[in-house]
């Protein structure tokens, strides 16, 4: 984008229903979340019968040759052939922003298999179609041994014990040293005592100021903690740049529209489900309208732009990107950008904890989950995973490469981190605060995953502000659908 200023649109309804259908990937594995009967709530099949063939390392079928004495004095050659096959495991990895992350994880799979002996069936997939795939897969009982991408479908495939398609990994936990992982971590897969995933990284978000805006109105990064004083700082900034849009935030139905609620709400104490059940909704509550009030206000000030409503997840980043925003909060895909394609707006931009409000600072920490299915390959498939997290020299090089948009889960690797590097000293104050959409259960919740793959949360933006409803009617409207779903998954 050039730094000319385009012209901005107004969102009508009928664009909005249109761009609602840019999400169906997306739609396609929320639908499969609310199955209800189908093939998710039946047990995982059987595994097949073990092969009588002999697991070797040979890398190929071996002809062998044997000389028999026979009855006379002639020498006779039988020649047999004995099948030898290598166990294959077949993967499936999400494609993530940034292409160093995706060859280390690559890298890291070819050289486990090259010293095990194992052939590898390796298939990738965008964040877009990887829920997709991996439904399909468990639909058509033919899943991948090892998923990396499945954050928000462990509650629907191991929540129930009755129909449970993953296996636990505490001996993966156990092996690559449990104390070291970040409590959280652990705690949004543990299910009945047991972790059935773990991230290979967290997403986590904070906030890209660029700097020269703050200098230009007189303002230190430091002197930026709350939302109150994010609000004022954009009131200065617009005030200077009457055409800018200073809050880079995104509206619209989709990951980041949801996120722009959550990341305003729990600060003033939003809470969502505190047990598995409808009465245990606490969406509907002031907290919850003062934050879409505030949200709606800034917007008709002319702080967020029109074009935030539509569901593009690039739209928060390419506000920043192209310094239509003075600030924006995403994990910091948006710097990394910057960092390879930018490295003059990198340098004006400084990395800051997410805006805190009277409860405190809560952060989003997405979930990157990588998760073994049942099936013959289990043994192989969690030694895998002990050998892309167990040596944490080789993992913290992969966090490097992500210039801090890859998050570690291990507390040692943080404190590492902090000690060579002034930028993850100041990122790490953000983990005690990382949360999940489930916040304050914060446990696998196979309801709250529909609610958050259906992006329900976001229509707060579009039935206040495209179809004009109060706000009252419009989280009365969300709530309602927020209990139906809770109450179906969980019959109270």
């Amino acid at each position: 984008m050039s730094g000319e200023k385009k012209e901005e649109k107004k969102i009508d309804r009928r664009k909005y229903i249109k761009y609602v259908g840019a999400g169906a990937v997306v739609a396609a594995a929320a639908a499969a979340i609310g199955y209800g009967v189908s093939e998710l709530t039946k047990p995982p099949p059987p595994p097949p019968p073990k092969p009588t063939t002999v697991v070797t390392t040979v890398p190929a079928p071996t002809t062998i040759v044997t000389t028999v004495p026979t009855v006379t004095t002639v020498p006779t050659t039988i020649i047999t052939t004995t099948g030898i096959t290598r166990p294959k495991l077949r993967i499936l990895y999400m494609s993530t922003y940034a292409p160093a992350l995706n060859d280390w994880l690559t890298a890291r799979t070819f050289e486990w298999a090259a010293k095990r002996g194992v052939d590898v069936e390796l298939s990738v997939a965008s964040y877009m179609e990887i829920l997709p795939k991996i439904l399909t897969g468990v639909e058509t009982g033919n899943p991948p041994d090892v998923a990396f991408g499945a954050g928000s479908l462990i509650a629907l495939l191991a929540e129930d014990p009755k129909y449970r398609h993953l296996e636990p990994i505490d001996d993966v936990f156990k092996e690559i040293g449990e104390d070291d992982i970040i409590p959280i971590v652990k705690r949004w897969y543990t299910i009945d005592g047991k972790p059935y995933a773990i991230d290979l990284f967290l997403f986590v978000n904070v906030v890209h100021l660029i700097k020269s805006f703050a200098e230009e109105v007189g303002r230190k990064p430091e002197e930026l903690v709350t939302w109150d004083d994010y609000i004022e700082y954009s009131r200065e900034v617009k005030r200077r740049h009457p055409d800018m849009y200073p809050i880079g935030v995104t509206l619209g139905k989709c990951w980041d529209g949801t996120e722009t609620f959550f990341m305003s709400w729990w600060p003033y104490g939003g809470e969502m489900l505190t047990d598995r059940k409808s009465t245990a909704v606490k969406f509907n509550s002031s907290v919850t309208r003062e934050t879409v009030q505030r949200i709606v206000d800034l917007y008709n000030e002319g702080l967020i732009s029109p074009q935030m409503l539509q569901p593009d997840e690039m739209l928060n980043n390419n506000a920043y990107l192209t310094k239509m925003a003075a600030f924006c909060i995403e994990g910091p895909t948006p710097f990394y950008a910057a960092v390879t394609r930018n490295p003059a707006l990198a340098a004006d931009t400084i990395l800051l904890p997410p805006p805190t409000g009277p409860k405190g600072m809560f952060t989003w920490g997405s979930k990157e989950a990588m998760c073994v299915f049942k099936g013959e390959n289990v043994d192989l498939a969690k030694d895998l995973l002990i050998y892309i997290f167990k040596d944490r020299k080789a993992y913290t090089n992969m966090i490097k490469s992500g210039f801090y948009a890859a998050y570690p889960v291990f507390k040692s690797v943080e404190e590492e981190l902090a000690k060579t590097d002034p930028v993850w000293k100041e990122y790490v104050k953000v983990e005690p605060t990382i949360c999940d959409y489930t916040y304050p259960l914060n446990q696998p919740c196979k309801a709250m995953d529909e609610v958050e793959s259906k992006f329900l949360v976001a229509d707060l933006w579009s039935l206040t502000l495209i179809d004009k409803k109060d706000v009252d009617t419009a989280v009365n409207i969300v709530d309602e659908q927020i209990k139906e779903i809770v109450k179906r998954t969980y019959g109270q």
